[in-house]
């Protein structure tokens, strides 16, 4: 790459900065081109009044934005394949940031970049606060494939300052309020394809935009040129991939920029926002700041756009005079935005133990939802809720509008110390449903609201008196006959699944019997069954982990516990209606029990401490807990929520079943899931979802990871189902991830040219025009890329030079006018 000598780098004038290096991924390009893009980006950012994106830092260096005319030229890029905008447009179409558009009225016409973006849900309020279901909740598409949006345009992206007329137009259709409202955004219903687009990230929707729609503009820029063959989709679509990931990278880099999410606002003008006086200045961002971290006795939800918008409508009202310009008006809105968040993450992140001196927790729980929604939650919060990164969304509220959440409580009361930290692929991570993010839900529809939930029954069952063997029991003094009683926990009640955990007696390892509960009966297959016994920390034989079982009187018989299992080991068992095969799971501790290394296992330690004939530990009361299931909110779909007390089986099975890859991970595909635990022969296509919604929700956790097999660029989900992976640690994945970027370089290599200047428009200098072969080669290059029908006149005042090898001779390309 050729770094200009100029301060100031110029698309059109200078080499191009989008060149190979940012294909061979961030930490292969030479230094001095990586010094050039981040000074470049850095005085991209400066000039422009939004925050940078991901998408628009891209945009920037592949489409030419002039830092000195302080926009992109809308001759070179051509106006006609941008997405169109019609004053009558009743639903806009899908706009990721980085789209261009043009709004078309009449004879006028406006162009425009989106540049910030964010869900507009109607149920918030004026002073912030968001309904708990909203936050983090999986895409929610109406009828007719739509939901609420803000988006916000720059109408400046191809110039500032607005020429008189694109002023006037500008002025004319917010005072009408068609498509733009007062403040000069995209607001409505914006419809989706399908769930699965709507659930893509900023980055990724711009990407699959341009793979789509947008190819045109993207082959017909520097990335096209770069590659051997721009048509072919799955080349364009790594390529394109790689240099997002690569710019992104640099935009964490640039040292004078701050990230809030994708985006980047210099750290200068966020200062400058913090010594300002005046309406949402120095004093009113900490008002903010302090309206979504002041402690309250519930869970409060705070959404930094209905927040930011009620306290300027407000100021309007009460002090109209102070309000000459609305802080909130075209891109200003979306730097207010990220201004705002970034106050509050300045808060949270400087808790200590995750506390604020006033004793509340503070995390960012969604950054999609009315551009950011935090959580207050005061004290008493779960350890390992607090040792999440703050910043790291988790979907609480969302979570906590579930059936059977535990959101806000400590360890429920009858809950022993064997529950502690289980070894199951969830160790060190919030347990339950509590810290889970939301399933994305990932397009896929089960063709009926599935209900499900974690609901818990406590079942007492078959006390001592009904069985002789409870006598041989020796009770320590102060014990009580309960203490001995079967206690099944119905952990998941529906028609096609039943999910409980037992622990188990001595009885039951005597006579090798599992207790079923009642409602378990009627969804046995008839005759003999199969189970599988996940039993970590145990190296079992083949005839342990796979038995043959029968059902007899209210229990399945013929097991052949392992030698480890000891009295009140708890089991967990999935019983699907149908299904032949049984799945069951012990919990392996991170620390063996008090009673003896031995004891390795989660149990209920009153059953132990019966049969070993000790006294038991002081564990807090063991009041039965019974739980009465909510009604599933019903704004939220009921086939996204997945299944909770399936996790820990999803993830043995994935372990044991998974086919082995690079540094130890497991990979299944949702269905060989389904089968992993319900064996081949169900046939049950509503609760294969449910499993697949269930691994969503780990990988949202961060407990599996999800590589979705993507099939043709433009057709998301046509690859098949997605691939669940399950790593042993996260050095694994993070190697594994080194690797996968590794490969994807290999994968672009004799795809891409080397060491090569695409081809392109640059301006003439003064006195100049372009040469014959110049306007040919673009006629054809034009041609090429965007169709025989195509404007194949060069703009005025540019030429065009062919693709060639640095340093070469790319030919003629302009002519002296004299």
């Amino acid at each position: 790459m050729i770094v200009t000598a100029t301060p100031t780098w110029r698309p059109f004038h200078d080499e191009p900065l989008f060149t190979d290096d940012l294909l061979h991924g961030v930490d292969d390009i030479p230094e001095a081109s990586r010094a050039a893009v981040i000074t470049y980006l850095e005085q991209v950012a400066h000039v422009r009044r939004a925050p940078l994106h991901t998408t628009t830092a891209f945009n920037a260096l592949h489409f030419g934005f002039d830092p000195q005319t302080r926009g992109y030229q809308a001759a070179v890029l051509d106006p006609e394949l941008f997405v169109r905008l019609d004053t009558g447009t009743v639903a806009l179409p899908v706009l990721p940031v980085g789209t261009f558009v043009r709004i078309e009225r009449g004879q006028q016409s406006l162009w425009a970049e989106v540049v910030a973006r964010f869900g507009a849900h109607d149920e918030t309020h004026s002073d912030g606060w968001v309904p708990a279901h909203l936050s983090g909740a999986p895409a929610t598409l109406d009828a007719m494939g739509c939901r609420p949006e803000r988006v916000i345009l720059d109408p400046e992206a191809f110039g500032a300052p607005l020429t008189p007329r694109e002023r006037v137009e500008l002025r004319r259709l917010r005072q009408r309020g068609v498509l733009l409202d007062d403040r000069g955004h995209l607001t409505g219903k914006v419809c989706y394809p399908n769930p699965k687009v709507a659930d893509l990230d900023d980055t990724a929707l711009y990407a699959h935009h341009l793979l789509t729609a947008g190819k045109p503009l993207l082959v017909g820029g520097p990335l096209g040129g770069l590659l051997i063959d721009p048509h072919d989709d799955d080349t364009l679509a790594m390529a394109l991939q790689t240099a997002l990931d690569t710019i992104d990278k640099l935009l964490d880099q640039t040292p004078h920029l701050r990230r809030w999410g994708a985006y980047a606002t210099p750290a200068e003008r966020y200062e400058r926002r913090r010594d300002r006086p005046g309406l949402l200045g120095g004093a009113d961002l900490d008002d903010v700041t302090h309206a979504a971290t002041r402690a309250t006795l519930e869970p409060r939800f705070t959404g930094v756009w209905p927040l930011l918008a009620g306290w300027v409508d407000s100021a309007k009202v009460t002090d109209p005079e102070q309000v000459d310009v609305d802080p909130l008006e075209l891109t200003a809105a979306a730097e207010a935005v990220a201004h705002v968040n970034l106050a509050i993450a300045d808060v949270a992140t400087s808790a200590v133990d995750g506390l604020l001196v006033d004793g509340v927790h503070l995390r960012i729980d969604d950054r999609w939802q009315a551009a950011g929604v935090w959580l207050a939650q005061p004290e008493p919060v779960q350890t390992d809720v607090r040792g999440v990164d703050p910043l790291r969304p988790l979907a609480l509220g969302y979570h906590e509008s579930l059936p059977s959440s535990s959101f806000a409580s400590d360890t429920p009361p009858d809950r022993d110390l064997s529950d502690r930290q289980p070894d199951d692929g969830t160790a060190g991570q919030p347990d339950g449903a509590d810290t889970d993010a939301a399933a994305d839900g990932k397009g896929r529809d089960t063709g009926e609201d599935t209900p499900t939930g974690g609901n818990q029954v406590r079942q007492e069952t078959r006390p001592d008196d009904a069985d002789p063997d409870a006598a041989d029991i020796d009770l320590p003094d102060g014990s009580d006959d309960d203490a001995v009683e079967d206690a099944i926990v119905v952990e998941h009640l529906h028609d096609s699944l039943v999910v409980y955990t037992v622990a188990l007696r001595p009885v039951h390892l005597d006579s090798d019997a599992l207790p079923l509960p009642d409602h378990v009966d009627d969804l046995l297959a008839d005759g003999t069954l199969v189970i599988e016994l996940h039993h970590d920390g145990d190296n079992l034989d083949d005839n342990e982990r796979i038995q043959q079982v029968e059902r007899s009187d209210g229990e399945l018989s013929g097991f052949a516990w392992p030698l480890s299992f000891y009295p009140g080991i708890k089991v967990t068992v999935a019983v699907a209606r149908g299904a032949r095969r049984l799945s069951a799971a012990t919990t392996l501790l991170t620390k063996p029990l008090l009673h003896g290394a031995a004891f390795r296992w989660a149990a209920d330690v009153k059953i132990l401490a019966a049969a070993l004939g000790i006294d038991l530990p002081d564990v807090g009361p063991q009041t039965p807990e019974q739980t009465v299931p909510r009604a599933a909110n019903p704004n939220v779909p009921a086939r996204h929520q997945g299944i909770d007390p399936l996790r820990k089986l999803i993830v043995t099975a994935l372990r044991r079943h998974g086919a082995a890859g690079s540094f130890g991970a497991r990979r299944l595909t949702g269905p060989q899931l389904f089968t992993a635990l319900f064996g081949p022969d169900l046939s049950n296509p509503a609760l294969m979802w449910q499993v697949i919604y269930t691994c969503d929700r780990l990988v949202d956790a961060g407990k599996l990871t999800c590589e979705p097999n993507q099939g043709r660029p433009d057709k998301p989900g046509s690859g098949g189902p997605d691939t669940f992976v399950w790593w042993p640690d996260d050095a694994a994945r993070r190697q594994a991830q080194a690797h996968s970027d590794q490969q994807r370089r290999v994968a672009l290599r004799g795809k891409v040219h080397e060491h090569w200047v695409p081809p392109g428009t640059r301006a003439l200098p003064g006195g100049y025009q372009a040469s014959d072969e110049a306007r040919s080669a673009y006629a054809e290059f034009v041609r090429k890329v965007r169709g025989p029908k195509a404007d194949t006149r060069l703009p005025t005042g540019y030429t065009f030079v062919r693709g060639h090898t640095r340093g070469s001779e790319p030919g003629s390309s302009w002519l002296s006018l004299t």
